[in-house]
């Protein structure tokens, strides 16, 4: 699938993304027998609302096409690799770019929703298109986006109206991305839930504190706030360059002085240093508003930074975005439930190595190395599945591994080496001819737990396992992105690939999963 570029008026960025290319179907022998792995995203629920605020920028910020929209947000959600555990996660700080630039930014944001039972966003973001004096709620009665529509929750917008800072603009919402650009990531990571769109303008500090103590005294347990903003936009577009040398170090030191005072909640502190430096950052009065509005006790992490102009060393024109999240600590889940940790680059080589070694060797007749040759780490040495696939020029040439940790990494990287090359029924064994046309891709699983629902399974990121009596079938994480199946269609196939009917999802065990998957450079 070639990547959508959007075209982005506002901000302009250089920032390419690209999307893992998925694999054709993958073979889960040896364990659970064979399987054609093959996802698409049911859109909210419709809504029977007579006011419905249309897409702004569907088409321009992001494909108005669902299923390009799919793959894409799916594509940044997949290349995540910081995942919090044992949080409940409050609010959430995200860029409001065109996908093409700041997706993935914000998708190791949205990623931290996995899972999350959240009913009620709280959207707050800056105006691009007029002067906002205090805030301003959009009274419709659903957003629309290439994947649905989305339920305003009206009594909320309500309750923010009796405030007197708050007021009903219709013409600040009708073009304004800040919003809009947030929803179509939490369509593909939530379900069943509402949005209060609130554009958030000119505030004191004392009145960033009244209205964010007011949306304080609105939020419940399964609410979520997102701050809608982008950092530092530098080049003379944006009317600011006071340095002209080392600029991406400078940039680094700007944006992080800024972020450092939205991890630390401090509102004088958010103002001061606008005021300062000047740093042209649009969101500083939606995160004071935010910061404001969290509880006492609220945690803060940042999980992603970068610059548009990183992409080619260039920063005559860059544009900053930043991923926070604001969470409170949970009780620790139990062993079947907790997130294994990642692995290193180190190790991931390390694996890597086995693979090739052992593929070179076994396809030639040769001994297979002896694992104690190489360094392996403690997570190397520990029980976990894998799975090791082979393309040739592109295309699938062997797939085969295991769900669950039957043997230590490493081991189980070399035996599925073997298996991928050799047992694969689908494919005569490889000859050493095709050796040097072949790249490895492994792909380590997480330790199963249990769903409580069809609704926890998250296209494109859940692999699945289905039990049913005597029955079972497995889906891995990619499955969903290669045939662009919602969660539905995803889960009646894999009833099917267990022997069961179209339905059987609604009553089987869902065991969850998810994958690491890296590869060898393309030759």
């Amino acid at each position: 699938m070639t990547p959508f570029r959007s075209v982005v008026p506002f901000p302009p960025c250089s920032m390419p993304i690209t999307l893992r290319t998925a694999a054709a179907p993958l073979f889960l022998a040896l364990l659970f027998g064979s399987t054609s792995c093959q996802g698409d995203r049911p859109m909210s629920p419709a809504s029977s609302a007579s006011r419905v605020r249309p897409s702004a920028i569907a088409g321009r910020w992001y494909s108005d096409d669902p299923q390009a929209l799919r793959q894409e947000l799916l594509g940044y959600l997949n290349r995540v690799d910081k995942l919090l555990s044992n949080v409940t996660v409050r609010a959430l700080v995200a860029p409001h770019a065109g996908y093409a630039y700041s997706g993935l930014c914000a998708a190791y944001a949205f990623r931290q929703l996995h899972q999350r039972p959240i009913e009620r966003v709280f959207i707050l973001g800056p105006s691009h298109h007029m002067h906002v004096r205090g805030a301003s709620v959009d009274e419709v009665d659903a957003y629309e986006t290439p994947l649905g529509l989305v339920p305003v929750d009206r009594a909320a917008l309500a309750a923010l109206r009796a405030h007197p800072l708050v007021h009903a603009i219709p013409a600040a919402h009708s073009r304004e991305h800040s919003l809009e650009i947030e929803l179509p990531f939490l369509q593909l990571v939530l379900t069943n839930f509402r949005i209060v769109p609130l554009i958030i303008g000119d505030l004191s500090p004392d009145e960033a504190r009244q209205l964010g103590a007011h949306l304080r005294s609105l939020l419940g347990p399964r609410d979520l706030i997102v701050a809608s903003t982008d950092f530092t936009h530098y080049g003379p577009a944006f009317g600011y360059a006071p340095f002209r040398d080392k600029i991406r170090d400078r940039l680094t030191q700007l944006d992080m002085g800024a972020a450092e005072r939205v991890l630390a909640r401090d509102i004088n502190g958010m103002f001061r240093y606008a005021a300062e430096t000047g740093i042209t950052w649009d969101g500083v009065t939606v995160c004071a508003v935010m910061a404001a509005a969290l509880p006492d006790n609220i945690q803060a992490q940042l999980l992603k930074y970068y610059k548009s102009g990183d992409a080619d060393n260039d920063y005559r024109h860059s544009v900053s975005y930043v991923a926070i999240a604001f969470f409170e600590p949970t009780p620790a889940p139990s062993p079947t439930t907790s997130e294994t940790p990642s692995l290193s680059s180190q190790e991931k080589q390390t694996l890597l190595r086995i693979a090739r070694d052992t593929l070179e060797a076994h396809v030639r007749g040769k001994p297979l190395p002896d694992l104690s040759s190489y360094d392996l780490t403690p997570r190397l040495r520990t029980k976990t599945g894998a799975f090791v696939t082979l393309h040739k020029h592109g295309q699938l040439r062997g797939c085969i591994g295991y769900i669950e940790g039957r043997a230590p990494l490493a081991q189980t990287v070399q035996e599925n080496a073997c298996n991928a090359a050799t047992r694969d029924p689908r494919f005569p064994p490889v000859q050493p001819a095709e050796l040097k046309d072949i790249d490895i891709e492994i792909s380590v699983m997480s330790p199963l737990h249990k769903a409580a629902s069809p609704s926890d399974v998250i296209p494109g990121v859940h692999g699945v396992l289905l039990k049913k009596g005597l029955h079972q079938g497995v889906f891995l994480p990619q499955v969903a992105t290669e045939q662009g199946w919602d969660r539905e269609t995803f889960l009646r196939h894999l009833g099917l690939k267990a022997g069961l009917d179209v339905n059987a999802y609604k009553t089987a065990e869902l065991w969850l999963f998810t994958a690491e998957v890296f590869g060898e450079t393309h030759k």
